[in-house]
């Protein structure tokens, strides 16, 4: 994935938030861009779920004021930050740490 490709999901996850849509809208959670295969497929994958979700959180972080803690939490740990009062239904997270 290029970095152009990287820019272009997290404003479509950011554009998605602004719409109304919900994280677990994610489109790369739908069942026909699942990865099937080799581990490259799962990490490309991975990395465009999560670039959009990036979009979508930091969207909705700056709607309710938390942007400045949202981005704190991403440089102080090596979690992605939860906000499970922000999402709803399933989330995917494959980070083991």
């Amino acid at each position: 994935m290029t970095i152009d490709e990287l820019m272009e999901l997290q404003e479509a996850g950011s554009r998605a938030r602004v719409l109304g849509l919900k994280s677990c809208e994610n489109p790369y959670l739908a069942p026909a861009r699942m990865p099937t295969g080799d581990s490259s497929a799962l990490a490309d994958w991975l990395a465009r779920h999560d670039a959009w979700k990036f979009g979508w959180e930091t969207e909705d972080a700056s709607r309710d004021g938390s942007i400045s803690d949202y981005f704190r939490e991403l440089i102080t740990t090596k979690r992605r930050p939860q906000r499970p009062d922000r999402l709803i239904g399933a989330s995917i997270d494959n980070d083991p740490n």
